[in-house]
């Protein structure tokens, strides 16, 4: 039973170690993948908070809107 607990702690360990760390992207980042200013990618940041979206959901969106 110990040597069971003992592998689990190990094993969760390592999962959780992994994923912190990734670090977030910074706004230039973001700009980048979406091909826009950092100026840009602030002032749709803003307008997405206006409508209670994410960013992703609002770039999703105008991008949608520009292809019809």
């Amino acid at each position: 039973m110990k040597k069971f607990l003992s592998s689990i702690f190990v094993l969760s360990f390592v999962l959780l170690s992994g994923c912190a760390s990734e670090k977030p992207l910074t706004e230039a980042e973001q700009a980048e993948t979406y091909g826009i200013t950092v100026e840009q990618f602030r002032e749709e940041k803003k307008a997405a908070a206006r409508m209670n979206m994410n960013i992703e959901a609002h770039m999703k969106m105008l991008e949608d809107e520009n292809g019809m």
